[in-house]
């Protein structure tokens, strides 16, 4: 039964699965307010996941293989964790947005996802942009075993630290489809990761486009 549990929590990483639904900032709230301010959070590295055809044969015992060699790479290769460039291109969108107010950095780690925690941890700027990974893994096409995608989700909220509530939210996901392009598990890792690294900031690029499209409504 525990090997069951595993493999459940393991598919539903992958997946990145979320009932997150899409809240745009109503910025005719939000100007009158007359903010000065906003930050980003940190968070700690999510573990990442690199799933083979040859630890896909072993469930649960193959998903924990799957994320500790998963979370090789990236300390091996140094590879960053996308949340923090995203999150850092929406706070300039945001700033620009309400007459370039001042991005203020914070040192400061946290794992809570409430309004209200963020409000408190951050109280030192009016706004707070939270982008937080939701997956990133490497997927062999179960058609092509030589053949991988990777795949990145992320979460975003907006939170007003005066009010200590959520103002703006949205989730982005990017699920390639396998083309002539689609690389293989060694060209992925090859040159300290370099094609990872690619892939992951097109993913990153691409959320950024949707979160400003979709939530921040950044006009183009």
């Amino acid at each position: 039964m525990k090997k069951i549990i595993l493999l459940a929590i393991f598919l539903s990483f992958l997946s990145g699965c979320t009932s997150t639904k899409t809240v745009p900032l109503d910025m005719n709230k939000l100007q009158p307010t007359s903010p000065s301010s906003l930050t980003t959070t940190k968070r700690e590295k999510p573990s990442f996941a690199a799933m083979t055809a040859g630890k896909a044969m072993f469930a649960a015992i193959g998903a924990l293989a799957m994320i500790s060699e998963g979370n090789k790479i990236i300390t091996r290769n140094d590879v960053d964790d996308p949340a923090d460039y995203i999150s850092g291109e929406l706070a300039k969108a945001f700033s620009n947005m309400l007459n370039d107010m001042e991005v203020k950095t914070s040192e400061l780690v946290v794992s809570s996802t409430k309004a209200s925690d963020l409000s408190r941890y951050y109280s030192e700027s009016d706004y707070v942009i939270d982008v937080q990974t939701i997956n990133w893994s490497l997927v062999y096409f179960p058609t092509d075993w030589d053949s991988y995608k990777v795949i990145y989700s992320a979460k975003l909220r907006v939170i007003d630290t005066r009010t200590r509530t959520q103002v703006a939210e949205g989730y982005c996901s990017r699920d390639p489809e396998q083309d002539a392009s689609s690389p293989s598990y060694d060209m992925l890792l090859a040159d300290n990761a370099e094609r990872l690294k690619e892939e992951l900031m097109i993913a990153a690029n691409y959320c950024i486009g949707e979160f400003k499209e979709k939530v921040l409504k950044v006009k183009t």
